[in-house]
């Protein structure tokens, strides 16, 4: 397969980028570091070969070099072309489910109780919100939380044409 000029400086590009970025990367659950140690013309054969060069990229539908079993460098024998999903997929399966939620301080707060002080000054910044009224149902309540989710543009009774009231 030849590549034309601008082709080939495109897919170069991906290779340099793919072999920067190890270095940021966490280390496998071996603990060891990624790296790439092919070579680009290594890399490049690799992606000729699976015939999936035309669709590498991020996202559905498209496709990615991955490791066999997560696990070693990016190497000639070591790597595969795999739908971006697929890997995806695979990759979440050795993680625990606090490691794959977004909000990690949540699941290590959890039965926490609070204090009184910070009860309190839960409160006072509760009360310090001023008092709203929805303009189609007519219910008043504290600007925020329940009132910003139910009321205004998204209250079930009335026209929704008006928005917010800004903080």
């Amino acid at each position: 397969m030849k590549l034309a000029d601008q082709e080939l400086r495109k897919v170069r590009d991906a290779y340099n980028v793919q072999k920067k970025t190890q270095a940021r990367r966490k280390p496998d659950r071996n603990g060891h570091r990624i790296q790439v140690t092919m070579t680009f013309e290594e890399w490049l054969q690799v992606w000729i070969e699976s015939g999936k060069l035309h669709l590498r990229g991020n996202g559905r539908g498209k496709f990615c070099m991955a490791r066999k079993d997560d696990l070693g460098d990016y190497a000639v024998g070591n790597v595969v072309i795999k739908a971006c999903e697929e890997n995806s997929r695979e990759a979440k399966l050795g993680r625990s489910h606090s490691a794959c939620t977004r909000d990690k301080m949540s699941a290590s707060r959890e039965g926490v109780a609070k204090s009184q002080d910070h009860k309190d000054s839960i409160a006072d910044a509760h009360s310090a919100l001023p008092v709203v009224r929805c303009p189609h149902c007519s219910k008043s309540g504290r600007q925020g939380g329940a009132m910003r989710r139910h009321h205004f543009n998204r209250c079930k009774s009335g026209w929704h044409g008006l928005d917010m009231p800004q903080r």
